[in-house]
């Protein structure tokens, strides 16, 4: 009787572990983000508002979602950072943000994902200021 047990313990284990070994195999995958506004190659001058919209999915978890707004001269700054704390599979994004006074010449709006296998995603989208 307690060999019994024992090797249903041990196939149990050896279940529970293979079927974990598959989960982390399985989520090597990047979140996919999709930027639904603003549409490519627009133009904004200061003080205009610029209406985000986007969504994210991933096929386990989300952990953080960012949404950064770079001049492209320094890629390192961001002149306005969102960060929205996820822990579902997928979230929609509307955001609306003005166009800072002394902003000029071309943009980059980056939206970026990290799952909580920290798998990350970034896509961009340039834009000149004036």
């Amino acid at each position: 009787m307690k060999k019994i047990i024992f090797i249903s313990m041990v196939i149990t284990m050896m279940g529970c572990s293979k079927q974990q070994c598959d989960l982390d195999r399985a989520d090597a995958i990047k979140p996919k983000l999709t930027i639904i506004a603003p549409a490519k190659s627009e133009s904004y001058s200061t003080g205009d508002p610029l209406c985000f919209k986007g969504d994210v999915i991933d096929g386990s978890s989300l952990k953080t979602v960012k949404l950064l707004l770079f001049n492209i001269n320094d890629l390192n700054t961001p002149i306005i950072h969102y960060s929205y704390p996820v822990s579902e599979r997928s979230i929609y994004i509307e955001q609306k943000m003005i166009i800072p006074p002394g902003l000029s010449g071309q943009c980059v709006l980056q939206f970026e994902a990290t799952d909580f296998y920290n798998n990350r995603a970034v896509t961009t989208l340039n834009f000149s200021s004036n």
